[in-house]
């Protein structure tokens, strides 16, 4: 899991929406607990909010590359966590 607070390059692969994809290839701070995908338009998976420039994206977990917790988990919800 990645912690709130941590630092993150989201990587150049990601293929974001218009209003978004000025945080592609930047550094992003994780604003959220992990969630899954909110309904059927949404591709599975783990998801992150992140603030970049003042403004809150949502991405999916496997385009974050955690800076300032390397060891952090992308793949994995933690449950103990989420349910706190």
């Amino acid at each position: 899991m990645i912690r709130i607070g941590t630092l993150c390059y989201v990587v150049t692969s990601c293929l974001a929406s218009p209003a978004s994809r000025c945080a592609v290839g930047k550094i992003v701070e994780v604003v959220s607990l992990p969630y899954e995908a909110p309904d059927w338009t949404y591709l599975p998976g783990i998801y992150y909010d992140v603030r970049f420039e003042n403004r809150v994206f949502y991405c999916r977990s496997d385009k974050l590359r955690p800076i300032s917790d390397p060891d952090a988990e992308v793949t994995q919800r933690d449950e103990e966590t989420a349910d706190a």
